[in-house]
């Protein structure tokens, strides 16, 4: 469990790329669980249960579906399952820092200040999204640019989707 955790410690410090993943359908398994957990435990500090069970199963759905359509496109089907299990590990670990951001966030009074929790997540968010875009760029053989081209793509979409979904949007 250790090295798990240290390998995708070193992808999110850009040390390790998806290749490092060992394929494993098992731990495939094991990090959309834990991806899935994750994002579910973050989002219900600010979204009711049944709407965030709906964004992390879209998110879910819409990383892996469109992961697998590009790795289609670029001609490396194979490289699926060490990717998404790149992907949904270092995302785990994005999550679990963002839990005591969104927990501070969600427990400030109406009139506190939440100006440095929101641009400690704002810089979570950027690392995160820098991340992606490492991981896409291996999994892809293409420059950064382009594996951040893609990964500010995946969010903005993601974001929009989700949102569709949101509270304020019934």
């Amino acid at each position: 469990m250790q090295a798990l955790f240290n390998l995708f410690l070193d992808i999110c410090l850009f040390r390790k790329g998806p290749q490092h993943v060992p394929f494993s359908v098992v731990l495939l398994k094991t990090c959309l669980l834990a991806y899935g957990l994750s994002g579910l435990v973050v989002l219900i500090l600010s979204t009711p249960v049944p709407v965030a069970l709906l964004q992390i199963l879209l998110d879910l759905v819409l990383l892996s579906g469109l992961l697998y359509l590009a790795l289609i496109l670029y001609r490396r089907p194979r490289r699926f399952e060490q990717t998404l299990s790149a992907l949904t590990g270092a995302g785990t670990l994005i999550g679990l820092l963002a839990l005591p951001l969104m927990s501070w966030i969600a427990h400030q009074q109406p009139d506190g200040d939440t100006q440095l929790p929101l641009l400690l997540l704002l810089a979570l968010m950027v690392w995160s999204i820098a991340i992606m875009a490492h991981i896409l760029r291996y999994a892809f053989e293409t420059s950064i640019w382009i594996g951040a081209l893609y990964a500010l793509g995946y969010t903005f979409l993601s974001w929009t989707l989700t949102g569709w979904i949101g509270p304020e949007a019934g």
